[in-house]
């Protein structure tokens, strides 16, 4: 650990009194991990079930037809005579002949997202986006999503059907970009991550498991020069873009340094969420409890390439009048990012802050490679291709100084 982050300490004695105030106030069973000397953060309503410890659960009790919804085809009413007919298929016990709603919500960035009002019943519909399957591995994620329903954790996989799902309604409010940055909030979020990272425990990787950042990073890497930037050089600006800024050769050399420094490092390896965005954390009504939602990225990752992206997500504000713009000034300062950490591990806190700092580079360039793939086929209005150079540029900058 270097001498400076040692410093840091002092100075923050006071905030980590005052945090540590903040998260006594919160409703969380504490229960205490002799094997580790941390604390574990259980929900109060909540307690762990019996689970089966698989990695390959079944999710074949969910109900599913092959039926899909093309989203370039169908809108308005014949979107919904569609979506009625869906849900009559895979849920016949509810009476869609009642009164049937469809409303989009906002905000999703891969998925289209509608709340469904069949009746008196309301569930989630995620129909996916075009060409998701360059991003996603969809079993990974019906799989970890049947692992997180043994635990009670995230709300429940109802139905899928050929390309979307249906998952429980959570009577709940949706964090806003303020929201995260409030202390109370943010010690609350920081507990809840340190419980999903606790996951691993249930639920180990295997011994030659690959961290989820590398396999989506090699994948979106190998798929740029044959099938991602022929789509994105049939726009003029941005075949100059990529032609000045996005060398392949360069980039990959960037890639693999990045890869040898961040492999040295010696860091725990945990179920990670990898997009704990605003968006996708909600604040349930009544017992004021925060869940998180959309695992489709979830995998095994190191906890600071996971804390490291909450971070990064402050910059963002989905909901503004550029919502691909990163605002470099929004990144947690120093004692903000040691509240949040010291809520997740207060033993810990200062040597988490240095991984957190060496795995955000990693960061960057993941959600690069996402956003060209993005821009290649993605049909939700998005600045996808800005959003993805604005990400390169800060995973080269901190890919020099830890380089230095």
């Amino acid at each position: 650990m270097s001498t400076k982050t040692r410093r840091i300490q002092k100075p923050f004695l006071s905030t980590i009194n005052k945090i540590l105030s903040i998260r006594n106030k919160i409703s969380l069973a504490l229960k205490f991990d002799d094997s580790r000397s941390l604390v574990r953060i259980l929900p109060l309503s909540k307690q762990p079930q019996p689970v089966t410890n698989s990695l390959a659960v079944a999710h074949t009790a969910i109900p599913h037809c092959k039926y899909t919804i093309d989203l370039r085809v169908l809108k308005g009413k014949e979107l919904q005579r569609a979506v009625q007919k869906l849900v009559t298929t895979l849920f016949p016990e509810l009476v869609t002949t009642q009164t049937f709603n469809l409303t989009r919500v906002s905000g999703a960035m891969t998925n289209a997202v509608y709340f469904v009002d069949a009746g008196s019943h309301r569930m989630l519909l995620r129909i996916y986006g075009i060409g998701c399957e360059q991003i996603l591995d969809r079993d990974k994620e019906l799989s970890w999503l049947s692992r997180l329903s043994q635990l009670s954790i995230g709300p429940r996989l109802l139905g899928t059907f050929g390309n979307g799902r249906f998952e429980e309604y959570l009577e709940s409010t949706t964090l806003t970009r303020d929201d995260i940055r409030d202390p109370y909030t943010s010690a609350q979020i920081a507990s809840r991550l340190y419980q999903l990272h606790s996951i691993v425990d249930t639920f180990p990787p295997s011994d030659n498991e690959t961290l989820e950042v590398w396999q989506h990073i090699d994948k979106w890497y190998n798929s740029l020069e044959s099938e991602i930037f022929p789509i994105l050089n049939m726009d003029p600006g941005w075949a100059k873009e990529i032609e000045q800024k996005l060398d392949l050769a360069e980039l990959y050399k960037d890639i693999e340094s990045c890869k040898r420094l961040l492999n040295q490092l010696s860091t725990p390896t945990v179920f990670a969420h990898n997009d704990t965005q605003y968006g996708n954390i909600l604040r349930t009504s009544g017992t004021n409890e925060l869940v998180v939602i959309d695992f489709e990225y979830a995998g095994y990752n190191p906890r600071g390439y996971d804390i490291a992206n909450h971070f990064c997500e402050w910059m963002y504000n989905y909901h503004g009048n550029e919502p691909a713009r990163m605002h470099l000034e929004d990144y947690p300062t120093v004692e903000e990012q040691m509240q949040f950490l010291t809520a997740y591990d207060q033993q810990h806190a200062v040597e988490l802050l240095e991984e957190v700092e060496l795995w955000k580079m990693a960061c960057h360039l993941f959600w690069g490679l996402w956003g060209l793939v993005q821009a290649s086929q993605s049909e939700i209005e998005f600045d996808y291709f800005g959003y993805a150079m604005q990400r390169f540029n800060m995973f080269r900058q901190e890919l020099a100084k830890k380089t230095l």
